[in-house]
C-alpha cells in the first residue's frame, strides 16, 4: 500500500477537533442561557436548586452528541490500511466513543453544584438578580459569556475568529482573553469555567481516541513498528519536533517516554498521552509492505 497519508489524517484530526469544540461551545452557551433565564425569574432557593440541577442533567445528555465525529478518525485509519476492517475494529470504535461521550457528560454534571452554589449563595446574600445572572454566566461560559457591553461583544467575535484560525494558544489569543476579562464586571469569576473545561476535554479525547484506536488495531495486526507523525504548530514542543519521522518499536517508544522528560509531559501510555496536552501528534503503524 502507499505510505500512510499523514497530511490527510492531520486534516481529519483538526476537523474532528474543531467540530467537537464547536459542539461543546454550543452546548455551554445553551446551558448558560437556560440557567440565566432560571435565575432571572427570581425563584426561591428551594425551587431554584432543582431547576438548575435539571438543566445540567439535560445538558449532560445533549453534550454526548458532540463526540460523534470521533469516528471519522478511526474510519480514516481503516481506509488507509491495507488490511480490511474487522468486527473488533467497530467494537473498539464503539467503546472509545462511549467513553469519550461519558467524559464530556461527566464534565457538565460535575459543574452543576458549583453553579447551584453560586446562584443560591447570591440569592441568600441578597445580591441583585442581574448580578447573580452575570456570575452564573461567567462560571459557565467564561470570557464567552453573554454581555451587553459592545466592546466585549466585539472582542468576543475577534476571539472566536482567532480560535477558528489558530486555536486556543498564542499571543493574540492570550491578549484578547485578557482584554475581555478587564471589561467584565468585577464580581464575575471566569476561572475554571465549564466552557474551558469542555474545550480541554475535547482536545484530550480527540488525541486519546486517535492514539488508542491506532494502537489497538496495530496490535491485532501484529504490527511492530510505528512512526511519530503529525503536523507542526507554533507551539509544538521541541521534544515532538525532534521525534517527528522516527520509526520505533513499541518497546523503544515506552523506553523513551519512561526515560526522558520535557515541558508538558503527562504520565500514561505514550500512544495516548503523546507529547502532552494540546499535542496533535500520533504514532502511525508501519505496515509490513512499507519501507522501513
Amino acid at each position: 500500500m502507499a505510505k500512510f497519508d499523514v497530511e490527510q489524517h492531520d486534516k481529519v484530526f483538526k476537523n474532528t477537533l474543531d467540530e467537537i469544540q464547536d459542539g461543546v461551545y454550543d452546548n455551554a452557551k445553551a446551558l448558560e442561557n437556560k440557567v440565566a433565564e432560571l435565575v432571572s425569574q427570581g425563584l426561591p432557593v428551594e425551587r431554584l436548586r432543582p431547576e438548575i440541577d435539571a438543566a445540567f442533567g439535560e445538558a449532560a445528555i445533549e453534550v454526548k452528541s458532540s463526540a460523534n465525529s470521533l469516528t471519522e478518525l478511526s474510519k480514516d485509519v481503516i481506509d488507509q490500511s491495507s488490511a480490511a476492517a474487522e468486527p473488533a475494529d467497530f467494537t473498539t470504535e464503539s467503546v472509545l466513543l462511549e467513553s469519550s461521550q461519558d467524559e464530556l457528560s461527566a464534565t457538565v454534571s460535575g459543574m452543576s453544584e458549583d453553579i447551584i452554589k453560586t446562584a443560591v449563595l447570591g440569592t441568600v446574600a441578597g445580591l441583585a438578580t442581574a448580578v447573580i445572572v452575570e456570575q452564573v454566566r461567567g462560571r459557565i461560559s467564561g470570557v464567552q459569556m453573554e454581555s451587553n457591553d459592545p466592546t466585549v461583544r466585539k472582542l468576543q467575535r475577534q476571539l472566536r475568529s482567532e480560535i477558528n484560525k489558530n486555536g486556543r494558544h498564542g499571543k493574540v489569543y492570550t491578549s484578547l482573553v485578557g482584554k475581555i476579562k478587564d471589561r467584565l464586571p468585577g464580581s464575575v469569576n471566569t476561572a475554571a469555567n465549564l466552557a474551558t473545561k469542555l474545550n480541554t476535554n475535547a482536545d484530550s479525547i480527540v488525541g486519546s481516541y486517535n492514539g488508542t484506536f491506532i494502537k489497538s488495531r496495530a496490535q491485532r495486526q501484529n504490527i511492530e513498528r510505528f512512526e511519530y507523525s503529525g503536523g507542526l504548530m507554533a507551539t509544538s514542543r521541541p521534544f515532538c519536533r525532534s521525534m517527528l519521522g522516527m520509526q520505533l518499536t513499541e518497546e523503544e517508544i515506552f523506553n523513551i517516554w519512561d526515560g526522558e522528560s520535557w515541558a508538558g509531559k503527562e504520565p500514561g501510555d505514550p500512544f495516548v498521552v503523546r507529547g502532552g496536552y494540546n499535542c496533535q501528534h500520533y504514532f502511525v503503524p508501519v505496515e509490513d509492505d512499507e519501507e522501513v
